[in-house]
């Protein structure tokens, strides 16, 4: 999924991403949630101006995924810890929180 998102964003091409997403998936933020389609949308449109990177898989199973990633939106490196829910092989939710340094 990692790698889907970062394609996408930077192609702004989402099909990859879309595959891997369940019809209900959510993506729920601090500053707003987002649907499926609206998630699909933001990567086809090239996401924000943020840089994502350094990606660690803290935990993962067949059910969840807890990984935490850099996040430079320009105004300073931050650290973003997300889980994401899975059903059916597919990722179904994923809530995301961010720190400063």
């Amino acid at each position: 999924m990692w790698k889907a998102w970062q394609e996408g964003l930077a192609n702004k091409d989402s099909s990859k991403l879309a595959g891997l997403l369940t019809d209900d998936f959510v993506i729920i933020t601090r500053l707003n949630t987002r649907t499926r389609q609206q998630t699909l949308d933001w990567t086809a449109a090239g996401g924000n101006p943020s840089v994502i990177d350094d990606l660690k898989v803290l935990y993962e199973n067949d059910e969840v995924a807890m990984v935490q990633h850099s996040a430079n939106n320009g105004k300073g490196d931050r650290t973003a810890m997300a889980l994401y829910t899975k059903k059916d092989g597919k990722f179904s939710q994923a809530k995301i929180w961010r720190a400063a340094h």
